[in-house]
């Protein structure tokens, strides 16, 4: 049998290699926590409470954490669930968008009518 590399997988002839548990077990741990460490990251967390913010408060048209949301300050506020508001929100700039691109649609036609009818009066004169 042939050895292999445990990272890159390619072939040794040189039946000499070992296999070294100890820094297998240590490579792994340090891979898992190197994972852990880029899934905290991804996730957004308060800065008062180190809480994942999982939150919108409509109110204050904020993110925030379940610590903040019991807090005084947004006692009486009403709040989304994130993933909600993000759908909510992103319908939202989607309409508006159409909407924009609508308008810009007339606004061209418009000046291209224009356009045409300085041309005409350029050439009847």
């Amino acid at each position: 049998g042939r050895n292999s590399c445990p990272e890159c997988r390619e072939e040794s002839a040189d039946r000499s290699l070992r296999v070294n548990r100890a820094l297998v077990r240590l490579s792994e741990k340090g891979r898992a926590l190197s994972l852990n460490l880029k899934a905290k990251r991804s996730k957004l967390h308060c800065e008062k409470h180190q809480e994942e913010l999982k939150l919108f408060c409509e109110t204050d048209k904020n993110i925030i954490c379940l610590v903040c949301a019991a807090a005084e300050e947004h006692k009486s506020h009403t709040f989304m669930l994130l993933d909600e508001a993000v759908e909510f929100y992103k319908e939202q700039v989607k309409s508006s968008f159409e909407s924009l691109t609508e308008k810009q649609s007339e606004i061209q036609q418009m000046e291209q009518q224009q356009k045409e009818s300085i041309s005409g009066v350029r050439e009847a004169s």
